[in-house]
């Protein structure tokens, strides 16, 4: 099951487990819909070689090979 990384505005992180970045959100916001745009800064996943990193205010993906990452 893929692992996602939230980053929160306080940038403070925690890990989530999912089946995919939908329904990671989906479950972080059930209680609260609001809340997830309001207090996450970003989305950290791997996808292949690649990490990626979706900044929510402006909803841009960016993809970075996970060999330069390691550097």
């Amino acid at each position: 099951m893929p692992k996602f990384t939230i980053v929160f505005n306080d940038d403070s992180t925690k890990e989530i487990k999912a089946e995919s970045k939908n329904e990671m959100i989906k479950n972080f916001s059930i209680e609260d819909a609001t809340a997830f745009q309001a207090d996450v800064k970003e989305i950290r996943w791997e996808e292949g070689n690649f990490c990626c990193i979706e900044t929510i205010s402006s909803g841009k993906i960016s993809k970075t090979l996970s060999e330069l990452m390691e550097k």
